[in-house]
C-alpha cells in the first residue's frame, strides 16, 4: 500500500500544492481505481511519515479530509480503513468549485428523480442505435451558496445498477465508483466541454436563477465505449470551477 502511494505521489507534476491535498487525491485515486478495496486498512499516519517526504501534520490533515468525505473511517485502537461503498462520498469530479484558498467546496446533493430519456440525436452516437437511455436528475448545493442541476444519462443496464441503491445512497453516490465496484466498469477518460446554457432549457430545472453555463461530460470506459453522459447547469457565480484531465490523480 505504501509503495503504491509513493509511486502515485512521485508521478504528480512538480510543485503541486498544497501537499495534504496531493496526498488526499492520491489515496482517493487508489480507492476509486479499485487498488484499495472497501475494508482495507490504510497505513498509519506515523508509518507514512517515515516513508514519505511529508510532515506528520500534512499526513494527518490529508487523513482528516478523507474521513470528512466518508471515504475512510477510523476505528479506535484498530486503525483507519476504506469505508464501505454505502458510506463513501468521494470528491465530485465535475462540480469542484474552489474557495479563495483553493480548497474544494463541499457539495450537498439531493435526488430529484429519474425517467427514460427523451429522444435525442446524441444518444445513438454516444450509446448505440438500440440503447434505451435513462436520465437521473440531482440538485447539488455548492457549499449552501448556490445550486447546480446535474442530468446524468446512461444506458439502461448501467443506470439500473445505480437505481438499485437506496434513495439516500443515490443522492450521495459517486457514480463513477459505483460503476466500477458494481459492474466492473472503470472510467478511464472523461471529456468535458462548457458552453452558454440554452435560454429555453432552464425553466424545467427548478433553479431559482437562470443557469449561465452548461458543463457537458462524456465518460469513456476501458473498451472505448461511452459509459455515461452528464449535463450540469451552473448559475452565475464568482466561484472558480476546477478542471483536471488526470483521472488517476
Amino acid at each position: 500500500m505504501i509503495d503504491m502511494i509513493q509511486a502515485r505521489l512521485a508521478a504528480l507534476p512538480a510543485g503541486r500544492a498544497p501537499k495534504y491535498r496531493a496526498l488526499r487525491d492520491v489515496i482517493v485515486g487508489t480507492i476509486s481505481s479499485g487498488d484499495c478495496k472497501p475494508g482495507a486498512r490504510l497505513p498509519t499516519e506515523a508509518e507514512l511519515a517515515k516513508m514519505l517526504p511529508l510532515s506528520l501534520g500534512t499526513i494527518q490533515k490529508a487523513y482528516g479530509e478523507l474521513v470528512k468525505t466518508g471515504l475512510v473511517e477510523r476505528a479506535r485502537g484498530r486503525g483507519t480503513f476504506v469505508a464501505p461503498l454505502t458510506r463513501q462520498m468521494a470528491d465530485p469530479w465535475h462540480c469542484r468549485f474552489l474557495s479563495p484558498d483553493g480548497a474544494i467546496l463541499p457539495v450537498f446533493p439531493r435526488l430529484i428523480g429519474h425517467a427514460p430519456a427523451s429522444a435525442d440525436p446524441r444518444w445513438p452516437v454516444l450509446f448505440g442505435a438500440d440503447a434505451k437511455v435513462v436520465r437521473i436528475d440531482r440538485r447539488l448545493s455548492i457549499n449552501r451558496e448556490f445550486d447546480v442541476v446535474s442530468r446524468f444519462f446512461a444506458p439502461g443496464r448501467l443506470a439500473r445498477a445505480l437505481l438499485r441503491l437506496p434513495r439516500d445512497q443515490i443522492e450521495t453516490a459517486n457514480f463513477k465508483l459505483v460503476l466500477l465496484r458494481e459492474l466492473g466498469v472503470p472510467i478511464v477518460r472523461i471529456m468535458q466541454t462548457i458552453a452558454t446554457a440554452d435560454a429555453r432549457a432552464w425553466r424545467g430545472l427548478g433553479l431559482r436563477t437562470r443557469p449561465h453555463l452548461v458543463l457537458e461530460a462524456t465518460a469513456y470506459a476501458a473498451d472505448g465505449g461511452v459509459a455515461y453522459f452528464q449535463e450540469i447547469y451552473i448559475p452565475p457565480t464568482r466561484r472558480r470551477l476546477l478542471f483536471d484531465s488526470d483521472l488517476k490523480y
